[in-house]
């Protein structure tokens, strides 16, 4: 691997860099934490923080003491760049609190991340002087990303001591060590130096780093064949089987574009250099037809994405799922054509795909931040797209998700609304404040038509009713009265999913009915109950599970709509310890 074997790095510099990082880190957060100036400012916000993150974060992982004058001026005309969709990013996160900013927050961290990575490595090349090559970005890719691994584990230790060095005090009546390391002034700095500290200590590890990287590519050496031989497999199977059972799971796509990113990350790794190879020539020949074949996996992923986007439209889980689909299916394409053109002598055409791909990926993690590709802006659109086509009504458009997860077009878009029909359309207005309220007091109107109730159509007592809603209010967390640890209850639009169930019946056989609620995937992937009953005057709810797993091949949406309906003795009766009743759910 190119590079030196142990880079001359400024340490008091690095270090002083992390103090100013984690002190500059530390105003930030008062700030947002005591809600004032710039923190209620988003398009103000946005920008401070990214370069409070990325420009000393940046210096500290690519400065070495001979090019500090070269590294500075790159990287500092690189956050210039980067600071420009950070701006536009929080002019989207605008008003302030006027809707959540959990999901535009989360992207853009992610895509930034990105950005810097696919920066840090052009910035260290360019300082060092050295060709940008398809073996010095493999190896500068690996370094940078176990340093900066190993530094976070090394912080993570840091505060771990620090915890409990507080505790082991504290437990003898010593209290001071403990509020001070609570403290956001001690560890803000502390911590930020940590990280300083483990950059200046992994990076001068260049063989250490190496060997990682090498015992690694070991491992996927030998994962490689296996995921083509997979991917060889599957592709056979399909004419005797058909596309219908992959689509059916629900997550077929999903499935294919994991298998896709697998084969081609181990194919990178094991083919690093595009020199020699690194299998006996004939498993090297035999890998070159799964690999001509990949571009077959990505068509197949990018057609059941198609299938749903047709059918349902744009959202923005689908706007990137095509996305990452279609780099998948680019580079498929590029490793596809090097194998078909140069045969045995194919991977010395991967480095040249490869720095052709990593210049699209950081364009496209930076244009995702900008109005040319706002992936909110065309979801939006999109929805809206299929209420004017006259496929849903407005009234069960999903302005819950709208309001979650779409920001400022949807907010915008959402108040048109409620001052175009204020006065003529009371329920859609009263709809879209439900929908963009802290917790929506209503479930959606399209929720309650879709009910399947059994035995027939009865009147909901308010409580059962209440229950519901509560279920359905929010679509992103379990409902506090039946939360259980570890355990995610989606809460599914009933036109995209099986109807839910309201079961009317009578569980502990003593006259009064008790009512079931049943959300589950008609596929066979999950199934959510609960049972709501009365107490007195009160209404409670309890959690309710399958005490099986669902079999293979079951018809589950058949048998929640048809099959008998009958209390069930339980195989283990419940427990009484003293005052205490213990059951098994």
């Amino acid at each position: 691997m190119s590079g030196p074997a142990v880079p001359s790095l400024p340490r008091n510099l690095m270090l002083g860099l992390a103090l100013g990082q984690g002190l500059f880190l530390l105003f930030l957060w008062r700030a947002l934490d005591g809600g004032t100036w710039p923190s209620q400012t988003p398009a103000l916000n946005f920008p401070l923080w990214t370069f409070a993150v990325a420009w000393p974060g940046l210096l500290l992982l690519s400065l070495e003491a001979r090019n500090q004058a070269r590294v500075l001026k790159v990287v500092s005309l690189c956050i210039a760049v980067l600071l420009l969709p950070a701006a536009y990013i929080g002019w989207q996160a605008s008003p302030f609190g006027a809707f959540p900013v959990w999901s535009l927050l989360a992207i853009y961290v992610i895509t930034m991340l990105l950005a810097c990575f696919k920066v840090l490595m052009g910035v260290q090349l360019w300082a060092g002087q050295r060709p940008v090559t398809y073996e010095a970005l493999f190896a500068a890719s690996w370094r940078n990303f176990l340093v900066v691994v190993l530094s976070l584990l090394l912080t993570g230790g840091v505060q771990a001591v620090l915890y409990l060095w507080g505790a082991l005090f504290a437990a003898i009546g010593i209290g001071f060590f403990q509020e001070l390391f609570n403290e956001d002034w001690f560890l803000f700095p502390v911590l930020a130096v940590a990280f300083g500290l483990g950059t200046l200590i992994f990076r001068r590890l260049v063989n250490l780093i190496d060997g990682i990287t090498g015992l690694l590519e070991g491992l996927m050496r030998l994962l490689l064949p296996l995921a083509l031989a997979v991917l060889l497999i599957f592709l056979a199977a399909l004419p005797f089987t058909g596309l219908a059972p992959l689509w059916a799971t629900g997550n077929g796509t999903a499935l294919l574009m994991w298998l896709n990113a697998f084969v081609l990350f181990f194919l990178n790794a094991v083919y690093q250099t595009g020199g020699k190879a690194p299998y006996p020539p004939l498993v090297h020949r035999l890998l070159q037809p799964g690999i001509a074949l990949l571009p077959v996996l990505s068509a197949l992923a990018l057609y059941g994405l198609y299938l749903r986007v047709d059918q349902y439209g744009w959202s923005l889980g689908r706007c990137w799922a095509f996305t990452v689909c279609a780099l998948l299916a680019l580079f498929s394409l590029g490793y596809a054509w090097v194998v078909i053109r140069r045969r045995d002598s194919w991977p010395q055409g991967l480095g040249r795909v490869n720095i052709v791909m990593a210049w699209a990926l950081l364009a496209l993690m930076l244009l995702v931040n900008t109005p040319l590709l706002d992936f909110r802006a065309i979801s939006l659109a999109s929805q809206l797209q299929r209420v004017e086509a006259g496929e849903i009504e407005m009234r069960e458009f999903d302005f819950r998700y709208t309001w979650r997860e779409l920001a400022r077009p949807a907010h915008l878009r959402m108040q048109a609304l409620i001052e175009q029909n204020e006065g003529k359309d009371a329920e859609l207005v009263r709809i879209i404040k439900d929908a963009s309220s802290s917790r929506a007091t209503s479930m959606p109107t399209a929720v309650w038509q879709h009910i399947i109730y059994r035995p027939a159509p009865f009147a909901i007592p308010a409580g059962v009713r209440s229950a519901i809603e509560d279920y359905y209010a929010d679509p992103y967390a379990d409902a506090p009265a039946f939360d259980r640890p570890g355990v995610f209850h989606p809460r599914p639009h009933p036109s995209e999913y099986g109807a839910p169930i309201l079961l009317r019946t009578d569980l502990n056989t003593d006259g009064a009915p008790e009512y079931v609620f049943i959300a589950a995937d008609p596929n066979g992937g999950w199934v959510f109950a609960f049972c709501i009953y009365q107490d007195g005057e009160e209404w409670r709810q309890a959690p309710m599970g399958l005490r099986h797993s669902i079999q293979d091949g079951i018809d589950l949406a058949k048998i929640l709509r048809e099959g008998d309906v009958s209390p069930a003795t339980p195989k283990f009766q419940d427990l009484r310890v003293g005052e205490l009743t213990l059951g098994l759910l």
